[in-house]
């Protein structure tokens, strides 16, 4: 058996804006139904997130439904795949980048 080793990109939640840090939020702690993983322009049935304690999230790099994803967390998703990483750990105490846009709340 061989040991499976992924890499893990670490973004600052400032890189979502407030309404896409809600909205994890929210999942998290409501996951939408089976059902909404088959309707492609409901986001928040198709990516897979959970929480980082009290410091923002963990999101899968690949999850589905990138098309209609906001903008911010649709461009961490790419810089990050971009990367080769498969997750995303946003938090809040990571120093943001250059590369991403910043969002103040």
């Amino acid at each position: 058996m061989t040991l499976e080793i992924q890499m893990l990109a670490c973004l600052s939640t400032g890189h979502v804006d407030e309404q896409t840090a809600r909205e994890l939020d929210a999942l998290v702690e409501n996951p939408l139904p089976t059902a909404a993983r088959d309707v492609p322009d409901i986001w928040q049935g198709q990516i897979v997130a959970e929480r980082w304690q009290q410091y923002g999230w963990f999101v899968w790099v690949r999850s589905p439904g990138r098309d209609a994803m906001p903008s911010s967390l649709r461009a961490c998703l790419t810089l990050a795949e971009a990367a080769g990483a498969t997750w995303i750990q946003f938090d809040r105490y990571c120093a943001p980048i250059d590369a991403l846009q910043v969002h103040d709340w």
